[in-house]
């Protein structure tokens, strides 16, 4: 027989240790797909926001892909690759998606699926305000560029090989522009979205101008892998948040951001 005192001691341990067993959470499996996307530091703010460590953090990229798992019920897998590796990634079936890219912007376009245009961008070139306004292609003759390493810039690309203009690359519009500041660059390419949002709380040296690229504001698109298993959802997806005004209201903060400070 048991005495009182053990059966009162056993009768504790199993509340305790039933109760603690009861209390734990059940693991939380993901049923939908793993979606493996391309943000690296080379999108560049609003786009991406990255924390001091380097992971991502926010931006439209992270609000878009979040978006796409939660309405697949899946998770995103995000993949810091610089833009270099972008294309390859894709085409050998590394990664499934990258956003924020154009047919014009990549060497063989034919090799993605594509989404329809997300939104427009402007293309900016930077100078400093002293300097004379930039309207053409000829008055970047013989004028040194700053820009982003392992971009591509159709209307300069031309210009670049046969080196009327000299491309001067950096990782980073920051640097860019601390160096068109200091004078060893003449001009700087960028976007409207990521100038503006930089210009709001950087201060440089000296003041800068921002003149439009003489062609039409470019449309942007999310690149998707056609090895992808996901490849249809995805871009049907893309699809939807495009009609239902997702990006309409995701660019609003950024909007009214000043292009000329």
């Amino acid at each position: 027989m048991i005495s009182k005192r053990r059966a009162l001691f056993i009768g504790c341990f199993c509340t305790v240790v039933c109760g603690t067993a009861k209390s734990v959470e059940p693991e939380v499996r993901v049923s939908g797909p793993i979606i493996r996307a391309v943000v690296s530091e080379s999108n560049t703010a609003p786009y991406a926001f990255f924390s001091v460590d380097g992971k991502l953090s926010g931006g439209i990229s992270k609000h878009l892909l979040d978006e796409v798992a939660s309405r697949l019920r899946g998770q995103v897998e995000y993949l810091d690759v610089p833009r270099a590796r972008v294309e390859p990634w894709l085409s050998r079936g590394k990664a499934d998606v990258a956003c924020f890219l154009s047919p014009q912007w990549v060497a063989d376009a034919a090799q993605f699926d594509w989404s329809g245009p997300l939104f427009y961008t402007q293309q900016l070139i930077i100078r400093r305000q002293d300097s004379p306004p930039i309207r053409s292609i000829m008055d970047l003759y013989r004028k040194r560029v700053g820009t982003n390493h392992g971009f591509r810039y159709p209307e300069l690309e031309a210009a670049f090989k046969s080196e009327q203009l000299i491309r001067d690359d950096a990782h980073s519009l920051v640097s860019n522009l601390q160096r068109l500041a200091q004078g060893r660059l003449d001009a700087v390419m960028t976007v409207d979205l990521t100038y503006g949002d930089l210009m709001k709380t950087q201060r440089f040296e000296t003041k800068f101008a921002a003149d439009p690229l003489w062609a039409e504001p470019s449309a942007v698109f999310c690149a998707v892998s056609q090895s992808s298993v996901h490849r249809m959802q995805l871009l049907q997806t893309f699809s939807r948040l495009t009609s239902e005004g997702f990006f309409v209201k995701e660019l609003k903060p950024y909007q009214n951001s000043p292009v000329q400070p």
